[in-house]
């Protein structure tokens, strides 16, 4: 029988926020369970020695979260990353999701199928593509349920494609996503009780889509850094600018390169981090002060913000990019574009541009690289402003769903 003192079940294909949502309801006294596809709580050495495709699965792991409240089918999951084919399309990429989300929500389904529970004793709460089956299940008995929208959807979609026209050659894998996708995801918001974003750009984005605007709930990602690492930035030299994510147009790295072609001559040397997805055409059409290193590690995505003296996000769309949040943990001011979750002060701890703006990101970045004194100032908001993304800020902000939660019941009491 489940409980009534811990009510929220959670399921999620992967890791989000290093597990934030289910260690929020958690800390509140309220998850029941997390349903996740690996959970590694043990033999995370022998991964680490495996196949690439299990060594990043060792991180499927918080030990927050008690192992008896998880349930997980990891034998499979690290099936399914045996031989999976590199550079896919698009299509098939997501075709893929679709797979491995409809199959979670099978097993999921059969494990809640053996439990006894009512309406008014569990809340649901999921993540797009990999909750649908779920929730239909759930709907059919009354349970309260939501979906976790992490991205801004089709309007993301249109965005890139004109980026693609804009900038010929620089895409590695193009194509679009199936329409079953987006019959998935229409889906699911349709059937949600309530649907979560984590910024105010991705609910603009979704009522466009046609969601019902009081239905989508803004809840910003969580953060928290277990380095508590001193700020000991460097007072001279060059100003070392990092970008750390996958290089992608989406995020905007081709504003980025321009912008270093802009900025040669001055002392700035800007680090591109994180797995290449544009071509090697479009990489080595970066200048002199621009290099690329490729995939890191997290330990090493660590150092390299410890080395690091400001953040560039030029995005063109995120739902949130959690990376500013990493990045200003580490004491780094971030230049930031309006099309993700609404983080940085403009002039206290970063700088907001617009996107698609190569000279505006350039002339930010100097703002900067000009006066010493603005860029220690700044850390040091940037690195208090990364507390207010904690998981005890979470916790607060689930809340809201407790009170739709209520609310319904009290509709449904009064029929």
């Amino acid at each position: 029988m489940f409980s009534m003192a811990a009510d929220w079940i959670v399921t999620l294909v992967g890791s989000r926020e290093h597990y934030a949502v289910p260690r929020a309801f958690l800390r509140r006294g309220r998850l029941l369970r997390l349903y996740t596809d690996a959970w590694c709580g043990f033999g995370r050495g022998l991964l680490r020695r495996g196949p690439a495709s299990w060594r990043a699965m060792a991180g499927r792991y918080h030990p927050e979260i008690p192992p008896q409240r998880v349930t997980a089918f990891t034998p499979k999951a690290l099936m399914d990353r045996v031989g999976q084919p590199r550079n896919r399309s698009v299509e098939a990429e997501h075709l893929e999701y679709l797979r491995i989300g409809k199959q979670f929500c099978e097993a999921v389904n059969r494990d809640l199928a053996r439990r006894k529970f009512s309406a008014d004793e569990l809340r649901f709460y999921g993540y797009d593509t990999a909750c649908l089956e779920t929730m239909q299940m759930l709907r059919e008995r009354g349970v309260f349920c939501v979906v976790d929208q992490i991205d801004p959807g089709r309007v993301e979609e249109e965005m890139v494609l004109e980026e693609v026209q804009r900038w010929p050659g620089w895409e590695k894998v193009e194509g679009r996503k199936p329409e079953v996708y987006w019959k998935r995801l229409h889906e699911e918001w349709k059937l949600a009780d309530a649907v979560v974003v984590n910024s105010q750009w991705s609910k603009d984005a979704l009522v466009k889509q046609g969601v019902a605007a009081e239905k989508v709930v803004v809840i910003p990602l969580a953060y928290e850094d277990s380095t508590n690492a001193a700020l000991e930035r460097k007072s001279g030299g060059p100003l070392h600018v990092l970008w750390l994510g996958s290089v992608i147009l989406r995020k905007g790295i081709q504003y980025l390169v321009e912008a270093a072609k802009l900025l040669l001559g001055s002392d700035v040397l800007i680090t591109v981090a994180g797995p290449i997805a544009i071509s090697q055409e479009a990489v080595k059409s970066a200048p002199a002060n621009m290099k690329f290193i490729g995939r890191v590690t997290r330990d090493e995505a660590a150092g390299m913000y410890r080395e690091a003296d400001l953040f560039v996000l030029p995005t063109i769309s995120d739902g949130f990019a959690i990376t500013q949040l990493e990045a200003m943990s580490h004491g780094l001011p971030v230049i930031a574009t309006p099309n993700c979750g609404r983080v940085v002060t403009d002039e206290l701890d970063g700088r907001i541009v617009p996107t698609r703006d190569a000279k505006a990101l350039a002339e930010a970045i100097l703002w900067f690289a000009n006066d010493r004194r603005k860029l220690r100032a700044a850390s040091e908001a940037a690195k208090a402003k990364s507390r207010e993304f904690s998981v005890h800020h979470l916790s607060g902000w689930l809340e809201q769903l407790d009170v739709l939660a209520e609310g319904r019941r009290g509709a449904r009491s009064a029929v």
